[in-house]
């Protein structure tokens, strides 16, 4: 039986070894994105899911919307004995300079957070709405 995988890698980049923030992180974007292509509706919205490492396995499970981890991951977040990941929808200000001066709009966001000790990695991806239509996720960018 062919090993598979819905893991999405670069063209030139290595693939993440298990067991790491890049691999944690590749298993929660790929688990935002089909959630994404599934969508048949226009009010999709992404709940706030939690992803950790047992073992040679991935354990996911929800996170309730209004908790404070869900609000704030790395504030609230109980300690975790490995690597842990958070994937959840956001709204942020995005401020761009025109010609007229700066402009200040909200965003809304898929953020992707992976935390392994003092190791962090923070990854997002901006979220395209058209009324009727169901959400478009864009692709994934490192948050500097």
């Amino acid at each position: 039986m062919p090993f598979r995988t819905h893991m999405t890698i670069d063209p030139g980049f290595p693939p993440p070894l298990l067991g790491t923030l890049d691999y944690l992180a590749e298993v929660a974007k790929d688990w935002a994105e089909h959630r994404f292509a599934a969508a048949r509706r226009s009010d999709f919205a992404l709940a706030p899911h939690r992803f950790e490492l047992r073992g040679p396995r991935v354990l996911r499970r929800r996170i309730p919307p209004d908790s404070p981890e869900a609000e704030s991951p790395l504030a609230f977040a109980p300690p975790a004995a490995g690597p842990v990941a958070w994937c959840r929808s956001d709204t942020t200000l995005v401020l761009s300079d025109t010609e007229a001066g700066t402009v200040a709009y909200e965003q809304e966001i898929v953020e992707i957070l992976v935390l392994d000790g003092d190791d962090l990695l923070a990854e997002a991806a901006f979220v395209a709405r058209m009324r009727g239509f169901p959400p478009c996720l864009g692709r994934f960018r490192p948050v500097s």
